[in-house]
């Protein structure tokens, strides 16, 4: 009779050597099953042009419709967009020096413009002595002054540049003695559509 050949067993390193094979698959089969497909990296936002705008704006004095002798800013409304460059460019047909500012007064001084300066006739200034000043150009909430020359002529042009941020409705006004009563502050200086309009950003 034949014997039966008998089969060694497994030796415990082949064991091993399959359990770890067998787990190495199953690990290379189950992250694939639950990889997701690479995600496109996004694209960096690219920043929009900071907007400029241009803006006309008059001191007139004695137009139809208007009190006599009290000047005003025309337009007394300006709309600007948010986040935004602004230039002003004003005529002043309200020349002459009646009242000047006292000595050392902020008004005097060109503020919250860029470079610090506006323009009078393409020539930079940075402030002016209070007895040269007619009127200003100022708003209170952004800390913007620009003070206008009372002397030249009426062709002359001032111009300024300002950063404008968020949206909101600010006031700009004269603090010029231009107005009536013993100190100037009154007619013109305390009504609205005269020495006061409003800028609003949107």
């Amino acid at each position: 009779m034949f014997q039966k050949r008998r089969i060694p067993a497994p030796s415990f390193l082949t064991f091993v050597s399959l359990a770890l094979l067998t787990l190495g698959v199953l690990g290379v089969f189950l992250t694939a099953c639950v990889s997701q497909p690479a995600t496109k990296t996004a694209s960096a936002p690219t920043s929009k042009p900071e907007q400029h705008v241009q803006a006309n704006l008059n001191i007139i004095v004695n137009q139809p419709g208007y009190q006599q002798d009290w000047p005003a800013y025309a337009p007394n409304k300006l709309v600007v967009p948010a986040n935004s460059l602004v230039t002003i460019t004003l005529h002043d047909y309200d020349l002459g020096l009646d009242s000047p500012l006292p000595n050392g007064t902020p008004f005097a001084t060109v503020q919250g413009t860029i470079g610090g300066v506006a323009y009078l006739n393409g020539q930079p200034y940075a402030a002016l002595a209070p007895e040269k000043i007619a009127h200003t150009f100022t708003i209170p909430q952004l800390h913007i002054n620009v003070p206008l020359p009372g002397f030249g002529k009426e062709s002359d042009t001032i111009s300024f540049t300002f950063r404008i941020g968020k949206a909101g409705t600010y006031i700009f006004q004269c603090f010029d003695p231009c107005g009536t009563g013993s100190n100037g502050f009154e007619g013109p200086m305390a009504t609205k559509g005269y020495m006061m309009g409003t800028l609003t950003v949107q």
